[in-house]
């Protein structure tokens, strides 16, 4: 009886604790005008092999910091430069002459695009891909859910590799003409 009881306490102990086979960083974006008027909100994410969790939102030049491995964060300890990995050209900039540091990537500039046929604030111009003025086409919407996996640009984050995804295809002509044919 009392050996039953042991190997059923070590089964329990060991059966509770689940180390996962792969703890990694996931990161996306979502295209909606948010928090401080601004179109994109990014966040970062672990995930521990069953589930997103540390969710954690953050502007754009502190993501880029933290994708591009500039700063140490639980979501890049080892500081992988995921941008140069999926050769997406974003990064940190250093004047040489001030020592300022800035944040670019073109990409991000380009993804409200998708969502909006005009610029959604007077401060800036363009024009967009949306052949509606504030959301994708039905047509747009069901290529994005097609593509990418989101129900809804309003809603929904482009996550992990549909993030990777989205940012190669918005510096893609083709693709950009492909995207504003869906009517």
């Amino acid at each position: 009886m009392m050996r039953s009881l042991i190997i059923i306490g070590l089964w329990l102990l060991f059966a509770s604790v689940v180390v996962p086979a792969c703890v990694r960083p996931v990161f996306g974006v979502r295209v909606a005008v948010g928090a401080n008027s601004s179109v994109n909100t990014f966040v970062c994410y672990i995930d521990n092999g069953r589930v997103l969790t540390h969710k954690r939102i953050v502007d754009e030049p502190t993501f880029i910091k933290i994708v591009s491995g500039y700063w140490p964060s639980v979501y890049n300890p080892q500081r992988i430069n995921y941008f140069q990995e999926h050769k997406i050209g974003c990064g940190i900039e250093k004047d040489p002459e001030t020592l300022i540091e800035s944040s670019y990537c073109e990409p991000f500039d380009s993804l409200w695009k998708i969502r909006f046929q005009m610029y959604p604030f007077r401060t800036g111009s363009g024009v967009g891909w949306s052949n509606k003025l504030h959301k994708p086409s039905l047509r747009q919407d069901k290529y994005i859910y097609d593509r990418y996996g989101v129900k809804s640009v309003d809603l929904n984050f482009f996550l992990d590799t549909s993030f990777w995804l989205l940012l190669q295809d918005v510096q893609d002509p083709d693709w950009i003409a492909n995207y504003r044919s869906l009517k």
